[in-house]
């Protein structure tokens, strides 16, 4: 891959107007930030309608899961490891697409501008997949599993980014630096706010990773340097074959597994009912798709069994 030098990472203009909220055409010179303010609406849209308008304001768990929220359970018990990524333009509600576009909306087309179109592209999807990685290991970990949605945490990438570069051109105490620290502390303390004041789905854990993985990024960066036109053409068009190719995952799961769909408790409420109705398949079913859930956290010994007492051994 060729590059091509620019005097600064960070030009006087751009500098400028970075103190500002929201300059004047400041998507005109950021396709990606455009693209993927647009694909976020998009996907929303598309969400309203195959709920009926149900998930306006809070997404139903069950589609939510069918969309392909991140699901600590299923991405380590079923390899689910496709919603890492699907997750990221998926939204609990329209105030919740609205905070994460508007503040996305501020601070995409300043790293856009300053690195360019390849790197920023790569740069959200990156940061968005390690935020939701580091959700996952602490639900595993915690072994308490809501499922999650949302780009905060690559936004949150987009952020540290922002203020690696800034440091790395102007210092600490330089305006960009000093604008994106209070924004990324800000960012930050309003995902630990909303989760004291009872936000189940905020993942502060999804924010620090993806914050991380932006920071690392921008670490790795040449100021000054960006990519050739077709370097820049072959990483746009990857970073959008792995999208499709992970929602393509999604769809494939949604169409084949009857279980994809239902979380642990939904799971293990099949199998119980199915019992009770003397579907034994069904309840093997359910009991094999509630224990891989479970995956290494032990047997789910009393369901199993209830299922054998009542069905006997599965062949």
């Amino acid at each position: 891959m060729s590059s091509q030098p620019s005097p600064s990472a960070f030009p006087d203009t751009e500098a400028a107007e970075a103190r500002r909220i929201v300059p004047p055409n400041w998507l005109e010179k950021a396709p990606v930030a455009r693209t993927l303010i647009a694909l976020n609406v998009s996907v929303f849209l598309v969400q309203l309608v195959l709920t009926d308008g149900a998930s306006l304001m809070r997404l139903p768990a069950r589609e939510a899961l069918a969309f392909g929220a991140s699901y600590p359970f299923a991405t380590i018990g079923e390899h689910r490891w496709e919603t890492l990524l699907t997750a990221c333009f998926l939204h609990n509600g329209v105030l919740h697409l609205g905070l994460n576009v508007l503040v996305f909306w501020m601070s995409g087309p300043l790293i856009e501008r300053a690195v360019g179109s390849a790197r920023t592209a790569l740069m959200y999807l990156v940061a968005g997949i390690f935020g939701n990685l580091l959700g996952v290991a602490n639900g595993w970990l915690a072994r308490t599993s809501p499922w999650t949605v949302g780009s905060s945490g690559a936004i949150a990438g987009v952020f540290a980014a922002a203020f690696v570069l800034g440091w790395r051109e102007e210092g600490w105490r330089g305006p960009l630096t000093q604008a994106t620290a209070r924004w990324l502390l800000f960012f930050m303390a309003l995902g630990l706010l909303s989760s004291r004041l009872g936000g189940r789905l905020v993942d502060n854990a999804a924010h620090l990773g993806g914050a991380v993985a932006g920071a690392l990024l921008a670490m790795t960066w040449r100021l000054g340097h960006r990519y050739s036109a077709r370097a820049t053409t072959t990483i746009l068009v990857v970073c959008a074959g792995v999208l499709v190719g992970c929602i393509a995952l999604v769809s494939v799961r949604d169409r084949t597994d009857p279980f994809a769909a239902m979380d642990l408790q939904a799971r293990d409420e099949f199998t119980i009912e199915a019992l009770r109705e003397g579907r034994c398949r069904d309840a093997h079913l359910g009991l094999g798709a509630v224990e891989r859930l479970r995956a290494n956290m032990g047997p789910v010994s009393s369901l199993r069994h209830a299922v054998e007492t009542t069905c006997g051994h599965l062949d």
